[in-house]
């Protein structure tokens, strides 16, 4: 079941591959939130997503986890303006235009219960949690489970086992 979630990598020809990578890379946000156990008395009201930066996955995300919900747990959408605003979410993207700043905004959230996801190039080294590669022309992502365990995150087995080893470089 989970190689067929996160199994439609594949962009098609007639589509904009960059709209198509978006949607993608929003599916993949929307799973996380179903396979991440996030510690006790954190899981209460909405499972929240925050987005800092700016990018091309804003709409997609909000038109992705519209009205649906993740472990029992609404889910919403917010513009993070700071790391700090950050420690009220549940999932921290991180766009591409925040790339130069991403160890900065893991260190501010170090220990805190906030899933880091990053598009960006560099991200597992400087501490992202989630980094998305695009490998033979699909999406895909590294886990940095070192860092997720760190803030009391639990990364699902079957989320392991379809990420890209953390070494591997595309």
């Amino acid at each position: 079941m989970v190689a067929a979630v996160f199994g439609c990598a594949a962009t098609s020809a007639a589509d904009n591959a960059g709209v198509v990578e978006a949607r993608i890379k929003a599916a993949f946000i929307y799973n996380f939130a179903r396979f991440i156990e996030w510690p006790p008395g954190s899981a209460q009201g909405p499972l929240r997503i925050g987005i800092q930066g700016s990018g091309n996955l804003v709409s997609p995300l909000e038109e992705v986890v519209r009205g649906k919900t993740a472990n029992g747990r609404s889910l919403e959408t917010a513009d993070v303006g700071t790391a700090s605003e950050a420690e009220h979410c549940e999932i921290l993207l991180i766009e591409r235009s925040e790339a130069s700043r991403v160890r900065e905004i893991v260190q501010t959230l170090a220990g805190k219960p906030v899933l880091t996801v990053c598009d960006g190039d560099n991200c597992l080294r400087d501490g992202a949690m989630i980094a998305f590669r695009i490998v033979d022309d699909s999406v895909r992502f590294q886990i940095n489970q070192e860092a997720a365990e760190h803030s009391g995150l639990k990364i699902s087995s079957q989320l392991l086992k379809v990420a890209l080893p953390a070494g591997r470089r595309p």
